[in-house]
């Protein structure tokens, strides 16, 4: 019988709290409240995806629920891993913690199950814990429903809320839970553990390429497994991951080109931009993905420009940067819904290019007092001035 294989997210997936990847402010929240013997009955973890919401409801259930070795321990803030409970959830077979999807159960007949069920003791722990995944999804009725049992429920009960979209849960939920948020991963937290990981698995994942890889995933740990996951089935007869393979696997751009790139735009030299812009796209590079990276880059040079005490001095070539890097984000969802967006691209590189060409970006806008329209008022104005309503009449 084939072994069913499992995703490098899943397979190195954190077990206790220590294990989490850049979140020790929660980590050390939650050794308090349990520490402490000062468990609320209600959390909400929110964040972007990948951070690590769901396995952090994962680690607390199994804190709240390990009876150790010897089924003598009380809640821990360091599971044991090995008693019944902990192999239980471990495996998702514990008869007392229940995981719902908000996504696909959004109803008031499924949140009306849990307040049922929810009214009879743990079989197995010492707590009954619910674990509502995306729970922003939930209807309004569903949200109704479970506000009366969320204030005041029985003692063996635990609610673990987690969301992506904070803003869309009711604050009558809100005001019940006790809210912890989770922060997106730093770039270099991501890389070393990339690294790690790399290691167990035996490849060579050299620096440049996690570096790239941690930028690319935007502050989540599971996009950055999932882009070493598909890195090492392209070399997995070398072992060894570049960030050349990065880059071309990704369809990105080298840093070196895309930096080419912008200075060609910031001169106003839209042909030669134009050709690069060809060049990448023929070789593979995602048009999408090529936008995003002129963006970061130009938002870098408006950073560096802005620390800099000598430019600055030089506070209108920062609001020109400003103002390029205002239209790339205007263009961003045209991007996205765009039928071809290399024309789009391509289009957005010659504005960009011609707008660039004003050395003062004020004169691009008319001042009031000279537009064609204010002329035009104040001379009708001096013709009349002077002259009543009853001369006219």
């Amino acid at each position: 019988m084939l072994e069913s294989y499992v995703v490098l997210s899943r397979k190195y997936r954190p077990k206790v709290l220590e294990d989490l990847i850049g979140q020790e402010i929660l980590a050390k929240s939650l050794k308090s409240c349990i520490d402490n013997r000062k468990v609320p009955h209600a959390f909400l973890f929110h964040g972007m995806r990948g951070v690590g919401k769901t396995t952090t409801a994962r680690i607390l259930s199994r804190c709240l629920s390990c009876v150790g070795e010897h089924g003598l321990t009380n809640m821990t803030s360091h599971p044991c891993g090995n008693c019944h409970s902990c192999l239980a959830i471990d495996r998702d077979h514990h008869m007392d913690v229940m995981e719902f999807d908000a996504a696909s159960r959004t109803g008031v007949d499924d949140i009306r199950e849990i307040i049922d069920s929810s009214q009879y003791a743990p079989i197995l722990g010492r707590f009954k814990i619910y674990i509502i995944d995306e729970v922003h999804m939930l209807s309004k009725s569903a949200f109704n429903a479970l506000l009366k049992t969320l204030e005041e429920p029985p003692q063996h009960v635990k609610f673990i809320f987690a969301t992506t979209e904070l803003y869309k849960v009711p604050e009558t939920v809100l005001s019940r839970c006790m809210t912890f948020q989770l922060k997106p991963v730093s770039p270099n937290s991501i890389a070393k553990h990339l690294q790690i990981i790399a290691q167990k698995e035996g490849y060579s994942l050299d620096q440049d390429a996690s570096e790239v890889i941690a930028e690319e995933s935007e502050g989540s740990v599971r996009d950055a497994l999932s882009i070493v996951e598909q890195s090492m089935m392209i070399v997995s007869n070398s072992k060894t991951i570049t960030s050349d393979i990065v880059f071309e696997m990704l369809g990105r751009s080298t840093n070196r080109e895309i930096e080419n790139l912008l200075h060609l735009i910031l001169s106003s030299d839209s042909r030669s931009a134009l050709k690069i812009v060809e060049d990448l796209t023929s070789k593979g590079a995602d048009p999408f993905i090529l936008y995003k990276n002129i963006q970061n880059c130009l938002y870098k040079m408006i950073v560096e420009s802005t620390n800099s005490s000598e430019n600055q001095k030089n506070c209108q070539s920062i609001q020109n940067l400003l103002y390029l890097w205002q239209i790339l984000l205007k263009q961003t969802e045209n991007m996205k819904n765009a039928h071809n967006p290399i024309q789009v691209l391509s289009a957005a590189v010659v504005i960009l290019s011609l707008t660039a060409s004003f050395q003062n970006i004020g004169d691009l806008f008319i001042k009031e007092e000279e537009s064609p329209e204010k002329q035009i008022l104040n001379k009708v104005e001096s013709k009349f001035e002077g002259i009543t309503i009853s001369e006219i009449e």
